[in-house]
């Protein structure tokens, strides 16, 4: 019998979660810089979010390669 089960139950997202669903446009702070994106995908506490490129975030689009994940008390709806 395999521990691997948990991998196929759903991801239930926390009530901070509950106002951040998938293709949800949202903003925050990243090193003192405001960052935009999109969420891709919820995490129980977290976010998957795209972010947004643009001029002055070229380092960050690169270390995190466009993608962060981020919890949802620090995310606030555009």
């Amino acid at each position: 019998m395999s521990n691997f089960g948990n991998f196929n139950r759903p991801v239930v997202p926390s009530s901070e979660g509950e106002l951040f669903t998938v293709d949800t446009q949202v903003t925050f702070l990243m090193h003192g810089q405001q960052q935009t994106g999109i969420i891709t995908k919820q995490l129980s506490n977290s976010a998957v979010v795209e972010i947004d490129e643009n001029a002055s975030n070229t380092d960050l689009m690169v270390k995190s390669n466009g993608v962060i994940v981020i919890n949802y008390k620090k995310l606030q709806k555009v």
